[in-house]
């Protein structure tokens, strides 16, 4: 069999509309996000969380909050107030969970100013989901997520899918297994002796790079959570363990690195404002938060799923540039 290859039109952006409309890499990949879209409302729908709608702008940033984040706001002048395009649904989902009772999601773009590259969009595909619940719960329904959708496109995508990758083999693995978990100081030791797997964000703060998830991905296979993140590496809103240095928060490893990123929530205002005075973060743009804390102190906890990476692990492809539909680069204007 022929393998269909990726067009690479993003290195000539003033031809990509021919190529877009003439290779067949994109009608395949117009399929598979029909089915992913499918998969998400069909799973959602049995696990009864509600869909949400909300606005793209917004005047409290939820991603680019802890220590070695490479995620960059995109801030927007909108009739003289500054506001940002949503880096993620989260904080509004938060609301949808506590709204509906059970749990919120929505599918939609998301907005970060980071460069482009083989492994980061500016902007995304988001697949996002609140719940009521801690974090054993949401990542148990992230591994069932995965793996029903697992199942739509190995029903309805098979044949398009083996044109590009060459097999399913992988996706029939992934079903068969469940998610390997690696708490994160156990990653680190592990690492310590491969060159480039580990870097120093600040004083004893180590963070784990894409040399490193590789490592881990090479040896275990992939689908690894690595759990207990360090609480100063998560944003403020991630809840911290008893020991006081770990959050309930973890990253699902998969294909090109990091695909989804989880955690449990501050619950109370004392755990908020405790969180904010640590994390350095001030709490002008997020008195709203604290507030919904007093008004309704429930436990949630959610996760984000970057479906474009998800996608170039179906594929077994290893560039992201090549799974969206429309090219988007913040360095230049491009149309359509």
């Amino acid at each position: 069999m022929s393998l269909v290859a990726s067009p690479k039109s993003w290195k000539h952006p003033e031809n990509h509309i021919n190529v877009l409309l003439t290779e067949g890499w994109y009608n395949i990949l117009c399929k598979l996000y029909k089915s992913i879209f499918e998969a998400t409302h069909t799973f959602y729908k049995k696990e009864k969380i509600f869909p949400m709608l909300f606005p793209v702008t917004t005047g409290s940033i939820s991603s680019p909050m802890g220590l070695g984040s490479d995620s960059v706001p995109i801030s927007v002048d909108i009739k003289g107030h500054k506001v940002y395009l949503a880096d993620s649904m989260q904080f509004s989902l938060e609301i949808g969970a506590r709204l509906s009772g059970g749990g919120a999601y929505y599918v939609m773009p998301t907005f970060r100013g980071e460069k482009v590259d083989e492994r980061h969009l500016n902007e995304f595909v988001h697949s996002e989901v609140e719940i009521i619940g801690n974090i054993d719960s949401v990542m148990n329904l992230a591994q069932r997520y995965i793996k029903h959708m697992i199942r739509y496109l190995l029903k309805y995508n098979k044949k398009d899918i083996e044109k590009i990758a060459g097999d399913v083999s992988h996706l029939r693995k992934a079903l068969k297994r469940d998610f390997r978990r690696i708490s994160y100081i156990d990653a680190l030791l592990e690492l310590k002796s491969i060159p480039g797997a580990v870097e120093q964000i600040k004083d004893d703060l180590f963070g784990i790079t894409k040399v490193g998830e590789q490592y881990l991905l090479n040896k275990y296979g992939d689908f690894i959570w690595l759990t207990d993140l360090p609480w100063l590496l998560t944003p403020f809103y991630q809840a911290v363990q008893p020991d006081g240095c770990s959050a309930y928060a973890a990253d699902l490893l998969a294909g090109i690195g990091e695909i989804l990123g989880c955690g449990q929530r501050v619950c109370s205002v004392k755990e908020l404002d405790e969180s904010l005075l640590v994390h350095k973060v001030a709490d002008t743009d997020y008195l709203w938060y604290r507030e919904m804390r007093k008004i309704l102190p429930v436990q949630t906890s959610g996760f984000g799923l970057g479906i474009e990476r998800f996608i170039l692990w179906v594929l077994k492809h290893n560039d992201i540039r090549d799974c969206t539909i429309l090219l988007r680069d913040h360095g230049f204007v491009l149309a359509p």
